[in-house]
């Protein structure tokens, strides 16, 4: 019997603008469409920035039998609240899951939602073994076979076996649905680029284990091929008109020979093209000849996560890199020019005055601003998120409530040091971010960043007008123009 489907990207980050293209679900859509030969409606509220009241009036006027729904932990209390409002619109509809959100707090979703089904892993064979059945034998037949689901059976969980990562993604996933995505809006605002610049994630899975991170794609590096990301992109300048491309994955530059091999296909067929990527001390203070080759190759930045100028605290997260790496790769990308977007992380386990000194005097000697320092926070999965449950920082036993309350980074959520108070460790943060705003600001004028920028970027800086909203969001995550 036909089934019709609801995929819903829910709001995140509203303070900034809607940047992010919400690729796993735009993702579902595509493969749901032609696999299945399903019309699915994509609503999605975060580029738009729906109120409550407009999504109930946009569902209230939606055929669907079934929601899909997903995202990153802080949309948390999103999902709370929208999949009670799809039950009361509709209660007989299926809701199902998926994404950061839920992979690691399963129970807890399923315990204090709406939510009937949760995909516990990568969503492409599970949502189609799944609506597959469901088109065939109606939505409230038996699914204990279904690998890759969890789900509520008369106020029980039920955990299904894993479904088996994707092997090739070139094979068994596929592009986002660009066509059903609102893509003036998020072309209209960089993620980390200038001009119509659009965000790609092209790596599945990452080989290291930072205490800080999680990672549900395993550590083993899967990727997809360059001739794919190459004929995705001539794709959208065709029909877009990209002037950049974001590679937005965990580490774009694990696989040396990949990153070679996209930036002569990059010369052959988009030899205009300018993008960025993330990279790591570790791996850049190693390859100097690649850094170059990839400046030559229209890359004009390398976004870096050094995290901490404390050998101690780099050993504690398992960063699996050095300050001497990092001072060279400081020096390596000033050499070719490149900017030098990088992160902190202030308060994890073990942090104190001793080692949160350090980091600031790194970026006094290496003339870096910390405006990209960001609050330890334990998010579910993660090991300090662990440690947090074990220390009792996180009452383990209403963990409903502390991801109601979760948010971005950036902002203090719970101290996990034992040196610092809460006030402390405010201070200490803003203390640091100015010191070394006002050391960087004494080596470079605003004229000197804008001549280094428009020597990168060209005449693509006359093609956008960065707005306060925008300026902030580059200095929040780690700033473009930083040389």
């Amino acid at each position: 019997m036909p089934i019709n489907v609801l995929i819903i990207n829910p709001s995140i980050r509203l303070a900034d603008k809607p940047r992010n293209i919400p690729h796993g679900l735009a993702i579902l859509v595509n493969i749901i469409t032609k696999k299945l030969n399903i019309e699915v409606t994509f609503l999605d509220i975060n580029a738009y920035r729906y109120n409550e009241k407009q999504v109930q009036e946009i569902i209230q006027k939606t055929n669907f039998d079934i929601v899909l729904i997903g995202g990153l932990a802080p949309t948390y209390g999103s999902i709370i609240k929208l999949s009670k409002l799809i039950k009361h619109e509709n209660p007989h509809a299926k809701i199902i899951a998926g994404g950061y959100v839920v992979m690691s707090m399963i129970d807890t979703l399923l315990k204090n939602s709406e939510v009937d089904i949760v995909c516990t892993g990568e969503g492409e064979i599970t949502i189609i073994k799944l609506l597959d059945k469901f088109q065939k034998k109606g939505i409230n037949t038996n699914i204990d076979d279904i690998l890759g689901i969890c789900y509520k059976d008369n106020n029980q969980v039920i955990y299904n076996a894993q479904q088996s990562f994707i092997k090739n993604l070139d094979i068994d996933s596929m592009l986002p649905a660009y066509e059903k995505l609102p893509m003036e809006i998020y072309l209209s605002n960089p993620c980390a680029g200038i001009g119509r610049d659009i965000d790609m994630i092209t790596i599945r899975g990452c080989p290291y284990r930072c205490t800080f991170c999680y990672q549900p794609w395993g550590h083993k590096h899967r990727a997809h091929s360059v001739d794919f990301i190459i004929k995705a992109i001539r794709h959208l300048r065709v029909k877009y008109n990209i002037d950049f491309v974001s590679f937005q994955d965990d580490e774009f530059m694990t696989d040396l020979k990949r990153v070679y091999e996209f930036c002569k296909k990059r010369n052959q067929f988009c030899p205009d093209l300018l993008w960025s990527c993330t990279g790591r001390a570790n791996i850049v203070a190693r390859n100097e000849e690649l850094v170059k080759f990839m400046k030559d190759s229209g890359c004009v930045l390398i976004s870096f996560g050094f995290e901490s100028a404390s050998q101690r605290m780099l050993n504690s997260m398992r960063k699996k890199q050095t300050i001497e790496e990092m001072e060279k790769t400081v020096k390596i990308c000033r050499k070719y020019n490149l900017p030098i977007p990088t992160s902190f992380i202030i308060g994890m386990p073990g942090e104190d005055d001793e080692s949160s000194n350090e980091t600031l005097n790194f970026c006094i000697k290496n003339n870096l601003p910390l405006d990209s320092l960001m609050f330890a926070t334990p998010y579910p999965g993660t090991e300090i998120f662990n440690f947090a449950i074990l220390t009792k920082r996180i009452n383990k036993n209403n963990l409903h409530k502390f991801m109601l309350n979760i948010g971005d980074a950036r902002d203090f959520f719970i101290n996990l040091t034992d040196f610092f108070s809460n006030d402390q460790l405010i201070q200490k943060r803003e203390e640091m971010m100015r010191i070394s705003r006002e050391n960087y600001e004494k080596f470079i004028t605003i004229d000197g960043i804008m001549e280094k920028m428009k020597n990168l970027y060209g005449n693509l800086l006359d093609k956008v007008k960065l707005d306060k909203k925008d300026l902030e969001h580059r200095a929040k995550h780690g700033g473009i123009g930083v040389f």
